[in-house]
């Protein structure tokens, strides 16, 4: 019997590390993914001039662009910056820095939005809350996104708002996001990563359909899924998330 023993521990053990990384790979797929980023040729030519449709500069000091009467990214702004968008109509700012906006926006009457991206380890699941919140602000007055740099997160998910709110094709929006006078390629190689690989059909399909995201074993489903077992406890977190948005 014993002469059995040893060799189930040695397959159990050689099963582990295949089991964690199905697990993984259910989990977070997009720890899996290729890391390989494939930047596009260039749409432009020399001669071409920037497309009408593409963000509008306003102000080259911090990046500010507008891409729609209701929607502008940038660079981190500063304290001097606010009268801008106060006359801009801008009422949410929505920061993916790490670092907070209470710095230079302060207790302005801007509400502040704060979901902190790593643009090395971007998730469906972030692009979709960040998507989410820029339409609920947009149904309150103007809204700007940013990070440190208006390049690589920023340029994301303008990308992503252009394919689905838009409309745009992936090629359009990377088109924009490469060539729109943000910043270079080499900045924003995380950016074009998750927009080479990203299933924009199960992204467009997520939001639709009211998911928090495209993975149905991600956390925020899962945690979901139990609350709407427990519905003080439901309540409880609800009423705690308000905190992540200042008015």
């Amino acid at each position: 019997m014993a002469l059995f023993k040893r060799p189930l521990r040695y397959a159990a053990w050689l099963l582990l590390p295949l089991c964690i990384l199905a697990i993984v790979a259910l989990w977070r797929p997009d720890v899996l993914r290729s890391s390989h980023v494939d930047v596009p040729p260039p749409m432009l030519s020399e001669q071409q001039e920037r497309p009408t449709t593409w963000a509008t500069p306003l102000d080259a000091g911090f990046r500010l662009y507008a891409l729609s009467p209701s929607l502008y990214r940038s660079a981190l702004p500063q304290t001097d910056d606010l009268a801008q968008l106060h006359q801009r109509g801008i009422r949410t700012v929505i920061n993916l820095h790490q670092q907070s906006d209470a710095l230079w926006l302060g207790d302005d009457a801007i509400r502040r939005i704060h979901i902190p991206l790593r643009g090395d380890r971007v998730t469906d699941t972030q692009v979709i809350s960040v998507l989410r919140a820029i339409r609920a602000g947009e149904q309150q007055g103007g809204v700007l996104v940013h990070c440190k740099h208006g390049q690589n997160r920023t340029g994301l998910i303008s990308a992503m708002y252009r394919i689905v709110y838009d409309g745009w094709s992936r090629e359009q929006a990377m088109a924009e996001m490469l060539e729109g006078g943000f910043g270079t390629a080499e900045r924003m190689d995380d950016a074009v990563g998750y927009m080479n690989r990203v299933d924009v059909g199960a992204v467009k399909q997520a939001i639709e359909a009211g998911e928090c995201s495209t993975n149905p074993l991600s956390w925020c489903r899962l945690t979901s899924l139990f609350l709407s077992q427990d519905e003080p406890l439901a309540a409880l977190v609800h009423s705690r998330s308000k905190t992540v948005a200042t008015p």
